[in-house]
Order: C-alpha cells, then sequence, then structure tokens
C-alpha cells in the first residue's frame, strides 16, 4: 500500500511539473556549418573584440541564410519560390551589369560621357527627356504585375515596397547602414524598371515661397498632395491594405531638403560624420537628419517608416540622397580618402562594416561595406544639380531666380486637374502657413474621415524646421498587423534590435539650426524591444525564459571618465560609443538567436563599473517547447563592445560548476525544469530573500554564465 502511495505521488509531482511547462537545457556544440565559418573568419587572426563580434554576427547571418535555402527553417508560406526567384534574378543581373561595367571602365577613358555611360543615368525630375515618365510608367507596369500567387495578396511593386517595413528598419536606419541599405534598394528597383530612377532635388521646391504651389503637385507629375491621392500617374495606386496613397503636404515641423543642409553635409570630411547615431550640435551633419525632411513635410504615408515606400516618391527622394552621398564620395577621393574603407567602428546593431544588407532571403547578399564599394558606385551616374550656371539643367519646369541666384521650381496652376481634389488658392508671405494649406479639399477631407494611418511610427525630426508648414491633420496610428507581417513575410521573419526614437526637436524659424545640446546619449538610455515573433507569429506564450548570470571584470585601463576603453589605440573605440550616464552603470547586451527557428530575443543587464567585479543576472527569451523542441545560440556583449565568454552549467564528481561551453543549447520538454514562463519568474524565481549566500537553489542555478572581461581569446573557443 505505501508503494502504490509513493508512486501516486510522485506521479502527481511529475504531472504538476509538467502543467508548468518544464524543459531541458542541454549544452550542444556549434553546428558544423557555423563552427567552420567562425575557424575560417578568425583563421591567422589576432583575436580582439571588434573582429570578433563582427565574426559572430556576420557567421549567424551566413547560418540562417544558409538553413533557409535548404528548407531547414520556417519560411513564410506566402513567400512562394517564384517570389525569391524573382528577386534573386534581380540581384544577378545586378552583378552581372556592376561587373560589366566595371570592365568598361578599366577599358574606356570615354566613360564620363553620358551618352557613353552603359550604366544607370538619374536626372532631376523635372530635367527634359521624359525619364520621369519612363519612371512613372514602370511603377504602373509593376502596380499590374504580380510574381507572387494570388493568395500573397501582392503585386510586384508591393513585393519591394514591403521589404522597407518591420524588423528591417533596424538596420536600414538610425546607423552607417542607412546610405549602402537604400543604395543596394534603389539599384533593386532600377533593375525590375529597367530604367534609372530620376532623382528629387527638393532643394529648388524648398527656396520657393511657397513649396506646397511646386509643379510636382499636379497631374503632370506626383498627383495631389492634400490627402488622398486622387490625380497624377500614381490615383490608382493602393497600399497593402488596399488604401489609396494618402498625402498632406507642408505639415510637420521639418522643411523639405535645403541648401544649407546639403553644404552641412559636404563641409565633412569623414563618413562617420555624416551617419547616424547624431545627437546635439554634430546632428546638422547628418545626412539620413536631413533626408527625414521631406518624409515628414509630404506627410501621409511617406511619413511613416513602415508605409513610406508604398509612394513611388519614395525611390525619387533617396536617389536625390544618395546622389548627395555620391557628392560626398568623390569629394572623399578628391581629399585622398578610400571611400571603401571609410567606416565607423562602434556602431549599432546590424550596422558593422561587416554586417549584412538584410534583404532575407534571397541569396547573394552584400555586406555594409561593399554596398559602399567602388563596383557598386560604378553602376550609376548623376546628372548635375539644377543650378544657374548650368541653366536647370535645361529645364522648363525650373527657372534660375537671379536675385539669390538659385534655382526654383515653377508653380503649378492653381486649379487641380479633374479627379476631385480641389486646387490649394494663393500662396502666404514668408514667415506664415501657406494659405493653399487652409483651403478645404474633397481628397483631404476623405482622408481625413478615413482616420489615422496605421503606419507606426514617424521619422524623426530633420534638423533645421521651417515655420510655413502647418499641423497634420490626418495623423498616424501603430502598423496594422497585415503591414507588419508583409514585410516580415518579404523577409522570411528577419529580426533585429529598435532603439527608441530620440526626443523631437523644438520648432523655431524657417531654416533654422537647431541648436541642442552636445549631451551624447549613452548606451544605458537607450532601450531594446521584442516583437516575441517566432516562426512568423508574434505571440508571447511561444516563448519562455532562461536566467542568465554575468560576471562583468572592469577594464584595466581607468582613465577617470571611462574605465571601459582599453583599445590597444585610441582610435579603436571612440570614447562617444563608450560613455556612460557618469553614474557607474553600464549594459551587457545579450541576445538569443533561433538555430533551428525563425526568432531573435534581445535584453541587457544592468552592472557597476565603479567597482573592479560586478555580477548581475537577466532573463533571456528562447521558444516554448511547447510548440516544437528548439536549438538556440546565446551570445553577449558589453557597452564598448566586448565580446563575452559563455560558462555552461555542468556536473563534475557530483557537484555543479560552470565549464566553457558553446552557448549553444537544445531546448526541449525533458525534466529538469530549467526555464520559467515569466520573465519576472526567471529572475526571482530562485531567489530566497532570508539566503543571499545560497540565493540560487540546486535547480535554479543559472544554465549559463557569461564573464565579460580582457582576456584575448576568441569567445567560441572553448
Amino acid at each position: 500500500m505505501g508503494f502504490w502511495r509513493e508512486t501516486l505521488v510522485i506521479a502527481c509531482l511529475i504531472f504538476g511539473l509538467l502543467e508548468l511547462s518544464s524543459a531541458l537545457l542541454e549544452p550542444a556544440p556549434f553546428p558544423d556549418a557555423l563552427r567552420e565559418c567562425y575557424e575560417f573568419r578568425s583563421f591567422n587572426l589576432t583575436p580582439s573584440d571588434q573582429v570578433a563580434s563582427r565574426i559572430q554576427t556576420s557567421c549567424y547571418r551566413h547560418y540562417q541564410y544558409k538553413q533557409l535555402a535548404k528548407g531547414n527553417i520556417w519560411s513564410v508560406p506566402n513567400i512562394t519560390q517564384e517570389g525569391v526567384n524573382y528577386i534573386n534574378g534581380l540581384f544577378r543581373q545586378v552583378f552581372n551589369e556592376a561587373r560589366h561595367i566595371a570592365n568598361y571602365n578599366k577599358k574606356s577613358k570615354r566613360h564620363k560621357r553620358q551618352a557613353m555611360f552603359p550604366g544607370r543615368y538619374r536626372q532631376e525630375v523635372r530635367s527634359p527627356g521624359g525619364a520621369y515618365q519612363r519612371y512613372a510608367n514602370c511603377i504602373l507596369r509593376l502596380q499590374r504585375e504580380s510574381v507572387e500567387p494570388p493568395q500573397a495578396g501582392r503585386n510586384t511593386y508591393q513585393t519591394l515596397a514591403v521589404l522597407h517595413s518591420g524588423e528591417v528598419l533596424a538596420y536600414a536606419h538610425g546607423g552607417p547602414a542607412f546610405i549602402p541599405w537604400h543604395r543596394i534598394y534603389l539599384i533593386l528597383l532600377e533593375t525590375a524598371c529597367g530604367s534609372p530612377i530620376p532623382y528629387w532635388d527638393s532643394t529648388v521646391d524648398h527656396d520657393m515661397m511657397d513649396p506646397t504651389m511646386s509643379i510636382l503637385w499636379s497631374e503632370q507629375f506626383f498627383g495631389n498632395g492634400d490627402g488622398d491621392v486622387m490625380t497624377g500617374p500614381y490615383q490608382s495606386i493602393r497600399t497593402i491594405l488596399g488604401e489609396p496613397l494618402v498625402r498632406n503636404i507642408g505639415t510637420g515641423q521639418s522643411p523639405l531638403f535645403t541648401k544649407e543642409g546639403l553644404q552641412a553635409v559636404l563641409s565633412r570630411r569623414r563618413y562617420s560624420e555624416i551617419v547616424e547615431p547624431k545627437q546635439g550640435a554634430e546632428y546638422i551633419f547628418s545626412l539620413e537628419g536631413h533626408h527625414n525632411g521631406p518624409h515628414t513635410w509630404v506627410g501621409g504615408h511617406l511619413a511613416l517608416t513602415n508605409t513610406a515606400a508604398y509612394d513611388p516618391i519614395f525611390f525619387n527622394h533617396h536617389a536625390f540622397i544618395d546622389h548627395v552621398y555620391e557628392l560626398f564620395r568623390q569629394q572623399q577621393i578628391r581629399f585622398q580618402i578610400n571611400p571603401e574603407v571609410d567606416y565607423p567602428l562602434q556602431t549599432p546593431p546590424g550596422h558593422a562594416a561587416n554586417d549584412f544588407i538584410d534583404f532575407r532571403p534571397y541569396t547573394n547578399p552584400l555586406r555594409n561595406i561593399e554596398g559602399l564599394s567602388n563596383l557598386i558606385a560604378g553602376m550609376v551616374m548623376y546628372e548635375p544639380l539644377p543650378n544657374c550656371m548650368n541653366r536647370c539643367n535645361g529645364s522648363p519646369f525650373l527657372f534660375c531666380d537671379q536675385r539669390r541666384f538659385v534655382c526654383v521650381s515653377r508653380p503649378r496652376m492653381t486649379a487641380m486637374a479633374p479627379g476631385g481634389a480641389q486646387g490649394f488658392g494663393q500662396s502666404s508671405q514668408p514667415g506664415q502657413a501657406p494659405a493653399s494649406q487652409n483651403v478645404p479639399s474633397v481628397s483631404r477631407a476623405s482622408a481625413q474621415a478615413r482616420g489615422p494611418i496605421q503606419g507606426g511610427p514617424s521619422f524623426r525630426p530633420a534638423p533645421l524646421t521651417d515655420s510655413r508648414n502647418r499641423p497634420d491633420t490626418i495623423g498616424s496610428a501603430p502598423a496594422a498587423p497585415q503591414v507588419l507581417m508583409a514585410g516580415m513575410q518579404a523577409r522570411a521573419g528577419g529580426q533585429g534590435r529598435k532603439r527608441r526614437a530620440a526626443t523631437d526637436l523644438p520648432q523655431n524659424k524657417t531654416s533654422v539650426y537647431q541648436d541642442g545640446s552636445a549631451q551624447q546619449v549613452s548606451s544605458l538610455q537607450r532601450s531594446l524591444t521584442n516583437t516575441f515573433i517566432i516562426d512568423g507569429v508574434a505571440d508571447p506564450k511561444r516563448w519562455v525564459y532562461v536566467s542568465v548570470r554575468v560576471f562583468y571584470n572592469r577594464s584595466s585601463i581607468v582613465d577617470g571618465k571611462d574605465p571601459t576603453i582599453h583599445a590597444n589605440s585610441p582610435r579603436e573605440i571612440s570614447k562617444e560609443s563608450c560613455h556612460g550616464p557618469n553614474s557607474g552603470a553600464s549594459k551587457v547586451f545579450i541576445s538569443s538567436n533561433g538555430l533551428d527557428y525563425v526568432g531573435v530575443y534581445n535584453e541587457f543587464a544592468i552592472v557597476d563599473e565603479r567597482q573592479p567585479i560586478s555580477i548581475t543576472t537577466t532573463a533571456i527569451g528562447v521558444k516554448n517547447p511547447d510548440y516544437g523542441e528548439a536549438e538556440t545560440l546565446f551570445t553577449a556583449y558589453d557597452s564598448c563592445g566586448r565580446p563575452c565568454r559563455p560558462l555552461c552549467l555542468a556536473s563534475s564528481q557530483g557537484k555543479q560548476t560552470y565549464k566553457p561551453c558553446s552557448a549553444v543549447f537544445k531546448v526541449s520538454s525533458a525534466l529538469p525544469k530549467m526555464f520559467y514562463l515569466s520573465y519576472r519568474d526567471a529572475i526571482f524565481g530562485g531567489v530566497q530573500a532570508d539566503n543571499l549566500i545560497e540565493s540560487f537553489g540546486r535547480d535554479t542555478t543559472p544554465p549559463i554564465t557569461f564573464v565579460c572581461d580582457n582576456s584575448k581569446f576568441w569567445p567560441w573557443e572553448y
């Protein structure tokens, strides 16, 4: 009788534990492909922090690409092989063309003549020759075609547009990858079109008394800008939600691109000086910062990061931004600076020189630094910016303002072409809101009646302001699930870290420099946001949490300001990126990266740099084994980029100890319980408040510890 009673008690205990979704975290070796990548990329190299971080990121991305290509991990059902083949075919055309042009440039000294140049020659949208009409015709053709089956619900243009949405925005914006990512994006659309993308020089519109009266906002070019787009070539375009394009020109606080902004960018010499992240006084030199202005000035879909690319003028605007960078690049060459290697060492996640440009699941990935190569740059030539010396490129839609000696756009007619949108009325005086914006219109009323656009966050305000603008009357709402899912589907669930947007700059008078504080935003003040997406499903229940311990050893070199700088050369790590908030606190960033599932979880632990040694605990999400067994890779690095070495819990002679390991774990539903259903329980579940010496019980000791110190070893060596 006693035997059966004990058996029943044990059975109840087991079933009780199973209800808690117990799991076993079993250390495992690196997958062969990942281990071979580490060994290959680190062969014959002296271990260093920056190189180690790049190798870890590069190898994981490369491994994920391979698993996706082999069909070993989840990919979105709506992304068919036909869709993947289409984008891959565009990439093949790009690389073949790049090699052809490179050979041409080597053999011919006459390639600077546009008539001889075999690549893409981008003109201003108003220049004669029909470049803009060919571009508009291409967009309409892509809208009629589809390379994916009907169940995908996307035409070919939308297949390309959704690449600029969701998690990829963390890799495409907010750092030095901004330029190469969009440079390749432009080339992809151009390849699909078979004709160059004309650039939109919005400085010639900004210099008008009322930029909303520009000829561009007419039937002949972009169509109306006051609400639903009802005129012009794009009146039939619909977003992924089936809604018409919306604009709200002349709103927000930012101006179009300005001559002052152009001069500020071209006054710099180094690439690191014109790329994000920038704060305070340095923001005036940010090319990405000035790029934000036209996005928010146009308003509507173009003002929101997840929906901007649905409006075809997105690509005209970015062709101009690329033109400005090319002017900067040619200027570097004149100053004997090699733009192929001039890249910041300290970058946000995903923006390092050797990080891949995120166009998953498509093959032939490029690295950020390769997007700035001579090979890619040689594919494109630009018509000079319109100026009075070149007679505004001979455009009948521009004229030279002799008083200021700048080219200015001609105004459109007050009344718009038929289509429902009313005219804007007369222009205002400088310093006043344009009278054109105060005239009711059918198109604006239609957009306002539909409510805020479900496109998520807007672009950060530009470094300058324009007091002629008026408040936005349409507004934005959180991105619709279909918008985020479409972007994720088009990339097979690419994940990335998001950074909190910087505080908006205050409005000032027209084109006045924002004299903000020069204080840097430290890593401690930046946040991480997880999407809780696993294999295409956003569901917190699919995640469970593992306790992770961090052992932080302060650098041996202390200069009184930044105790974590330990580079061999002062130039290797910049003080700005390592500088804390003067509180002594710093961060160690930890990630779990799915090896046989598509999902990434990011977290950080706070450590105390005032102490020689700091020990803390955090929790990291991994795939819940109730939804299938999983294999995950943990990685960690500190605020200055030092990779941390993993130690895994092991048993030696009946005692628990930590041993060097790969930080690869197999997560299964076997006992004993080694994870928790909530973040809080993973942190506090094993802590005994009345016994701080043995605060973790035998079964609740964190299964992995990261040691962040000054060891000169590769973090994957164990």
